[in-house]
Parts: C-alpha cells; sequence; structure tokens
C-alpha cells in the first residue's frame, strides 16, 4: 500500500532525525531532540509533536527542513528507502561499510568525500580495459 505525503514525510523525518542523533555519538541521548530542534530552527515542543506523530509536516515547514539541512526541494516529499536497495551481499556490505566510514569522519573529511564522489559521477565514463579493447 502507497504512503500518502504525511506518512513520507514523518517517515523522512524520523530518518533526518535519527542520522543527525548516529552523527553525534559522543552526546548523551538525552536532549538531541531539543539539539535538532535548534539546528532546525524549529521548537522542541513543535518537533516532539513531530516525532510522536501527534503533528503533520505541512509543505512549509518540509521545505524549510530541507533548506536548513540543504536538501534539494521536494526531499521530504518523496521516499527514499526503496530506491536502488543493495541487490546482493557485495553492495550491501559495500554500502554499509561506507556509511561507516563517512558517519566517523569530521565534517570537512564528509564534504571531500561527497566531492569527490559527485565529481566521479558527474565525469564521463570511461572503458574499462578488458583483454580485447586493452591494445586500442
Amino acid at each position: 500500500m502507497a504512503m500518502d505525503s504525511a506518512q513520507i514525510r514523518h517517515k523522512n523525518f524520523q530518518k533526518l532525525y535519527t542520522d543527525f542523533v548516529d552523527q553525534r555519538p559522543h552526546l548523551p541521548q538525552r536532549g538531541m531532540l531539543k539539539l535538532f530542534a535548534e539546528h532546525l530552527g524549529l521548537s522542541n515542543r513543535y518537533l516532539s509533536h513531530i516525532k510522536c506523530n501527534r503533528k503533520n509536516i505541512g509543505s512549509s515547514v518540509a521545505r524549510m527542513i530541507e533548506e536548513r539541512l540543504r536538501l534539494p526541494r521536494g526531499w521530504m516529499d518523496r521516499e527514499h528507502d526503496r530506491l536502488n536497495p543493495p541487490v546482493d551481499e557485495n553492495e550491501k556490505l559495500f554500502v554499509d561499510m561506507a556509511l561507516t566510514l563517512f558517519r566517523s569522519q569530521q565534517a570537512e573529511a564528509r564534504e571531500f568525500m561527497i566531492n569527490l564522489l559527485r565529481q566521479r559521477l558527474e565525469a564521463s565514463p570511461s572503458k574499462p580495459k578488458t583483454r580485447l579493447n586493452a591494445g586500442k
């Protein structure tokens, strides 16, 4: 069954909050929602209501969250976990290892990693060398 926009936004909010907490393992769990609220520029109470699913995330709040977290416009309205899941154990291992490495780095190193990946993805793909085209 397809999720409606309120469910999608709530699920994405939960993911963003979990990522925020995971990126700060040195801080105590208590008070993390307040820190996240400050980071987003929202009230702690309002965020608590969103987190507990007492309130929905409207379009204006969704756009504000995207802006504050530098996410593409409309990110909160789309499902993300169903896109391109790992197809085998090697891909799953790679994704897990990449996330572990990324999350263990300081902000500057994370930015470097993102920029490096972006550059590689934007570069024109070259043919892999094989025995058939190695001499060409």
